[in-house]
């Protein structure tokens, strides 16, 4: 799969009105990805390159569609 970067490299993106807070995003990339005990999710919005893989994985199984991924390729 060609994850090549566009202009302003690649972003992260969560829809919170979307966002039901199942966690799968977390188990996908735990690095990019938190549930907090304040029952927020937190997230980083600039992944490496070696996280993009885990982002598109937690973006694919999100099952309420709320995580977009930004400067993507493929």
């Amino acid at each position: 799969m060609n994850l090549g970067w566009r202009r302003g490299g690649p972003r992260i993106s969560v829809d919170n009105d979307r966002c039901e807070l199942y966690g799968l995003c977390q188990a996908e990339a735990p690095e990019l990805f938190e549930l907090a005990p304040d029952g927020r999710l937190r997230y980083r919005r600039a992944p490496e390159a070696e996280e993009l893989p885990d982002a598109v994985a937690a973006a694919r199984c999100c099952p309420m569609q709320a995580i977009a991924l930004h400067g993507v390729a493929g």
